[in-house]
């Protein structure tokens, strides 16, 4: 299965980090654990580049929305410790998911793509 291009995975990171914000905005720790999936979730399928714009995204909707007290980005020990979890997890599920290629690669189990197109 081929990666999706930085600029799709860098628009679903944020989409999915503005709905997870909006669904869970009294609730900044269950946020918080739902952008980390959002995060992971995009790394495994799009580029590095992609990974990190998702990462940055949400984190940042997380430090302004979720933790700000008038909607201000708020930059503080609690709100870098979240950016380093967040592109640490992207780094690793974008690492993650290029193994799996490799591996499957190198064994042969890797999907060929369809001659047929719809």
């Amino acid at each position: 299965m081929r990666r999706m291009k930085g600029g799709y995975g860098s628009a679903l990171g944020f989409g999915g980090g503005v709905g997870v914000t909006t669904f869970t905005g009294a609730w900044p720790m269950v946020a918080l654990v739902l952008l980390a999936a959002v995060v992971v979730i995009i790394s495994l399928r799009t580029t590095i580049f992609g990974a990190g714009l998702a990462a940055l995204q949400c984190w940042g909707l997380y430090a302004t929305f979720l933790v700000g007290v008038r909607g201000d980005l708020t930059v503080d020990e609690h709100t870098t410790w979240v950016l380093a979890l967040l592109v640490q997890l992207a780094v690793l599920a974008f690492v993650a998911s290029t193994a799996i290629r490799l591996i499957a690669l190198v064994t042969g189990t890797a999907t060929r793509p369809s001659p047929v197109r719809f």
